[in-house]
């Protein structure tokens, strides 16, 4: 409309042409077509916006969110060529393996250029395969957007739409919502660029599942060649999961639809590069392929964290995030928000939500902590790791998932106390969302601050210590806030080949030097394969066995020798030999992380605050002894009519108790009939609020193992304080010692009869 006034244009017609003339001239139009592969490539056409300069750059990505390393997409580019409306060719030069520069750019109509895919290439490449592409004609395509997709410099902020030209039997599988779909195309529209580098896709005959997850709904995708894993059943895994996830988020996500995008390889050429990357609505998997009982463990470990990053950094993100540079390494200087407090959250969901103990929580702590201390630099400020994650601290960038983590966890114990647990870290990061969300980044060195006001100086003050300064993170003081003993033994010396990192390579299958940084008195170069350590052949069954020996029996100035496969000139391995004398590194003792074994009432209350979902703490009295344990059972659901302390009462019970009765159905034959604590008080409140009810232990007979005790405890109970008994029986119960106290894990009972008298043994 005001190009219409302003070029006094007049008449429908006139202002109809305009305004489409204008729709288009701002818009990037990008269209594949999946059934015209050609020398495993695939073409891309792209009718451009409206350009004015006579000049201008054309991008591929460089480097992309999540992984954080130079990928160099251009690499796998050729033939780019540039027409104008006349389908003339245009000048154009290569500038980089990423960037063509393009003459004669104001009459730009069109470009065109062939993709190859990266999976299965030959070049050179340090893609990881979960951000990678792959053409498999008639099978698979994988869409990593940036290996396909490009832009004009400057331009980042214009809308993109893609149209995807697509075999009949196949769909396409995204976090995205087509404007338009059919049986053979799919058309898709981002509000600008960094939108579509995070929504990867993937075609092939489809194998998915959806889940309702509170107002989102989840798609589950799988491409499994020999059909090893299927999408029902990761989804019948994932799904408690998510559901937790939701309750933990305050019962609503930030999205409306959500894919998990699962690509499983043959595993006779599965690339060792493999994991998960996270998107904004979306997360893409590259395994190998196994049989789906025994990896689904992992992937829902890995599933958790992803789905995560629906919060952070989708809804809290800084402006380095919301405006990633793709050709140069501009980073944030808060991964430990981005992937630590995701990290903790993934675990952290699991023990709230009782799908995984609470002494399985502190084994994943525990493994954090040592990776932390052993493998990486424990007095390097985090915030300095992580704006230089891509280049200098690159080798320090999977400290983000281990002392990352333990920072949330740290933060997340602090609040709890100061709050007097009326504020955790996901109610923090409801705050953060409030005041920023998708559209409104923070500023990278404002952030602690912002926290501080939210919160408390404490919290700044823990924040400019332990993450952005050098300090080691104080958990032994924090853990036994909680009722958490962290210990750790004296550190000792031991031998070292040097500061490596280690991959696999598959086609040698032999482990091999991925890098190399600081410390490396041997020489070893990046590729090196190694053969044997000492003598002793190295191969990926002995590694373990071999690498033990040395670093426990190698003195001080021993001669160190190593046989390495090195690529000559050639190609071909050749054997190195190296040697030099030992070199010893401190290393940390042994650590442990341990319930205390007499917490007092309020680190109970703190850590219950801290691990379950409706934190309710014992009476200490309560829970010292199995006499007491099984006294407050029958005294919490006695008394006259009314309300009874079910707090109390849960607080008797593990949180996956359970409650059973062999009980009359409606035709009289007597069943086995299983609760939850919380259905037993659904079952049972309205009664007791109505009725009075008074059960009393008659006898009891107890059997003991260790920390496990068997008790046969028969009863009978009055509907008056002082009447007649109305019911006798027997209550068979489980209880456990563990975390400091005693615990009812299991409870059924069952009534008197005519035909089943309860044993003189069991009476007084």
């Amino acid at each position: 409309m005001n190009n219409y006034f302003r070029r006094g244009l007049t008449g429908l017609f006139v202002l109809l042409l305009s305004t489409a003339a204008l729709a288009q001239s701002d818009i990037y139009r990008y269209s594949l077509d999946l059934t015209k592969v050609k020398n495993d490539q695939l073409q891309v056409q792209l009718e451009t916006p409206l350009i004015t300069e006579n000049k201008i750059t054309f991008y591929m990505p460089k480097i992309i969110p999540g992984t954080y390393r130079e990928s160099d997409y251009g690499m796998f580019v050729t033939e780019l060529k540039a027409y104008n409306k006349r389908g003339k060719e245009l000048p154009v030069k290569r500038l980089t393996d990423n960037s063509w520069e393009i003459s004669k750019a104001n009459k730009l109509a069109r470009i065109s250029y062939w993709v190859e895919d990266i999976f299965d290439t030959e070049k050179e490449n340090q893609v990881y395969m979960m951000s990678a592409t792959n053409i498999e004609e008639g099978k698979n395509f994988v869409i990593h957007t940036p290996g396909f997709f490009g832009y004009f410099e400057g331009m980042k902020e214009q809308p993109f739409e893609v149209s995807i030209t697509k075999p009949e039997s196949f769909y396409g599988s995204t976090g995205l919502v087509p404007v338009s779909t059919d049986s053979t195309q799919d058309i898709f529209r981002t509000r600008d660029y960094d939108m579509l580098m995070d929504s990867p896709m993937m075609y092939n005959r489809p194998d998915t599942t959806f889940v309702e997850v509170a107002n989102a709904k989840v798609l589950v995708s799988v491409y499994s060649p020999n059909k090893q894993v299927t999408s029902k059943f990761l989804a019948e895994q994932f799904d408690k999961l998510l559901q937790a996830t939701a309750e933990y988020l305050g019962g609503r996500l930030p999205v409306e639809k959500y894919a998990f995008i699962m690509y499983f390889a043959e595993p006779g050429s599965a690339n060792p590069r493999q994991g998960a990357l996270e998107h904004n609505v979306s997360s893409f998997y590259y395994l190998s392929e196994t049989p789906q009982q025994l990896i689904a463990p992992l992937l829902v470990d890995i599933a958790a964290h992803e789905f995560f990053h629906i919060v952070t950094p989708l809804t809290i993100h800084s402006k380095e995030i919301a405006d990633f540079d793709f050709n140069e390494a501009v980073l944030s200087r808060h991964l430990w928000l981005y992937e630590g407090v995701t990290e903790y959250a993934s675990d952290h969901v699991q023990v709230r939500y009782n799908h995984i103990t609470q002494s399985q929580f502190l084994d994943k702590m525990l493994e954090k902590i040592q990776n932390s201390r052993t493998r990486f630099n424990d007095t390097l400020p985090f915030t300095e790791l992580s704006v230089k994650a891509a280049h200098e601290h690159a080798d320090q960038y999977s400290n983000v998932y281990e002392k990352g983590a333990l920072i949330a966890a740290m933060l997340d114990i602090r609040l709890l106390e100061l709050s007097g647990g009326s504020m955790d870290l996901q109610q923090l990061l409801s705050k953060l969302s409030e005041r920023y969300g998708k559209n409104k980044p923070f500023e990278d060195d404002e952030l602690f601050g912002v926290i501080e006001e939210m919160t408390y100086p404490e919290n700044g003050t823990f924040l400019r210590r332990y993450v952005g300064g050098s300090e080691p993170l104080p958990l032994q003081e924090y853990f036994a806030k909680v009722g958490v003993d962290f210990q750790q033994e004296p550190g000792t010396q031991i031998a070292s080949l040097g500061n490596l990192n280690f991959g696999f390579n598959q086609q040698q299958m032999r482990i091999e030097i991925a890098s190399v940084s600081g410390m490396n008195p041997l020489g070893f170069q990046k590729g090196d394969l190694l053969l044997s350590i000492q003598g002793q052949d190295l191969t990926p069954a002995t590694a373990q066995a071999v690498v033990e020996n040395f670093t426990a029996n190698t003195k001080a100035g021993d001669k160190v020798e190593v046989v390495v496969g090195r690529k000559n000139e050639a190609g071909e391995y050749e054997e190195k030999v190296l040697t030099a004398p030992a070199q010893l590194v401190a290393t940390p003792g042994p650590m442990k992380l341990t319930f205390a074994e007499n917490p007092t009432f309020e680190q109970l209350k703190l850590r219950n605050q801290w691990l379950q979902a409706k934190p309710v703490t014992a009476r200490p009295q309560d829970v010292e002894s199995v006499d007491a344990l099984i006294t407050a059972l029958y005294e919490v659901i006695s008394g006259p009519a009314g309300e009874r302390d079910w707090d109390r009462f849960t607080s008797l019970f593990k949180p996956n108790a359970r409650m059973s009765a062999i009980s009359p159905n409606k035709s009289g034959q007597r069943v086995y009939v299983s609760m939850t604590p919380e259905e037993y008080k659904a079952k049972n409140g309205p009664y007791f609020s109505k009725n009075g009810f008074w059960e009393e232990e008659l006898g009891r007979q107890e059997t003991r193992f260790g920390e496990v005790v068997s008790v046969m405890s028969s009863y009978q109970y009055r509907l008056e304080p002082n009447g007649e008994p109305a019911q006798r029986g027997v209550n068979s119960l489980q209880l456990v010692y563990d975390q400091g106290r005693w615990w009812i894990a299991n409870v059924i009972w069952n009534t008197e009869t005519k035909d089943n008298q309860i044993p003189q043994s069991l009476l007084p």
